[in-house]
């Protein structure tokens, strides 16, 4: 059998993460990329995998792992994306192609139940959830769970949750070269009664938002078991490290400093002294923590700096961003901005607060407070 994984498009608003409009496969989980996690599960019932992205960095990160064929994807959209897969992937007399969304997170199973699924009826076959709420324009569909087959699309309890198995043949008639949406062959096939559905209730977010990235990394961090440290770190004198922690190589934590876990330390980061980093945290590859500054339940991304003195709560730092010192971050439960900021997740989110997103690249001010569920865009960081 054969994949196709979409990795292109834009980035949305993760690139206040990412700092640049590039591949949401490429958001760090723990550490790896979410394309690698992808992978690891797609590579476990398809023989082959074709990547197909707009994005170099998504080429380069397939050649680093193998195990796929990066594909350039000529045009946008989902259609376009599709349809250049296909051209490399259909070489032969395959009637069924799964097409892959990167832009998933889900716990392990997901992707594997559906190649499982297809390799015992080999049927045209659509991956459906249902998360707790739902924001933005997504295909509902309806499942007649007795039969396991999709009886209704456009409306219904389900959506599409980002893995379909499709006939290589009606692609190639109504996509490639009618010009028709994806989801004509999806419902085509719905009309026909010749599609079934899996149906995955487990963990499943949409890379979005930087909201949706902050909880999926919780889920990622709660698979953490044990103190794990790299040969190469330092550890200073009277560091307290508690729970489930992964201490990344080049890592080095000043005197006095305590970690409590679910966290993850990456690579080359510092730690001040007296500094806090509370279970929930991920800290990413070349950021700096300063000296008694408390990270709680807070995504710091790559090669960001947070001042000393400052209290970061569940929030997201983005790439190379400056955190004066003395920065307090405000926090609020999340259902109270619900209306505002909805994170599509299959998890219950009754216990999760919001605090804000500082952008990539973004300055703040030395002893600034910055609201709960906003967007901090000040000033652009000195190079």
């Amino acid at each position: 059998m054969k994949a196709v994984v979409l990795a292109g498009g834009p980035s949305k608003q993760i690139r206040y993460v990412l700092g640049r409009d590039g591949s949401r496969s490429l958001l760090r989980f723990l550490g790896r990329s979410l394309l690698d996690l992808i992978l690891d599960s797609v590579l476990t019932v398809y023989e082959s995998v074709y990547v197909v992205s707009d994005d170099p960095l998504v080429s380069q990160a397939c050649r680093r792992r193998g195990g796929c064929e990066f594909v350039e994807q000529r045009g946008s959209g989902i259609e376009s994306a599709v349809c250049s897969g296909l051209a490399a992937a259909s070489r032969g007399d395959d009637p069924l192609i799964t097409i892959i969304y990167g832009d998933v997170y889900s716990s392990k199973g997901f992707i594997e139940s559906h190649g499982q699924r297809v390799v015992s009826t080999y049927e045209p076959l659509l991956s459906v959830t249902r998360p707790l709420v739902l924001r933005g324009t997504y295909l509902r569909v309806d499942v007649d769970t007795v039969e396991g087959r999709v009886t209704r699309v456009g409306e219904g309890p389900f959506i599409y949750a980002g893995v379909a198995t499709l006939p290589v043949r009606m692609l190639r008639e109504q996509v490639c070269s009618g010009g028709k949406p994806l989801v004509s062959v999806i419902g085509d096939l719905a009309s026909r009664g010749r599609l079934y559905a899996v149906t995955w209730l487990g963990e499943w977010i949409d890379m979005d938002t930087p909201w949706d990235y902050l909880v999926a990394t919780r889920l990622a961090l709660s698979r953490l078991k044990g103190i794990n440290i790299d040969a190469s770190a330092s550890i200073g004198r009277g560091v307290v490290l508690e729970g489930d922690i992964y201490i990344d190589s080049g890592v080095r934590i000043d005197h006095y400093a305590v970690v409590k876990g679910p966290a993850y330390i990456g690579r080359g980061v510092l730690i001040g002294a007296h500094s806090f980093i509370r279970g929930g945290s991920a800290v990413y590859d070349g950021a700096v923590v300063g000296a008694y500054t408390e990270v709680k339940r807070s995504l710091i991304y790559l090669n960001a700096f947070v001042g000393s003195h400052s209290y970061i709560a569940d929030s997201v730092v983005g790439k190379a961003a400056k955190v004066k010192p003395y920065t307090l971050t405000l926090n609020v439960p999340y259902r109270s901005v619900s209306g505002e900021i909805l994170i599509m997740s299959t998890q219950p989110l009754e216990s999760l607060k919001i605090g804000s997103v500082i952008a990539a690249g973004v300055e703040t001010k030395p002893r600034e407070t910055i609201p709960a569920a906003s967007l901090y865009l000040g000033e652009q960081a000195s190079p």
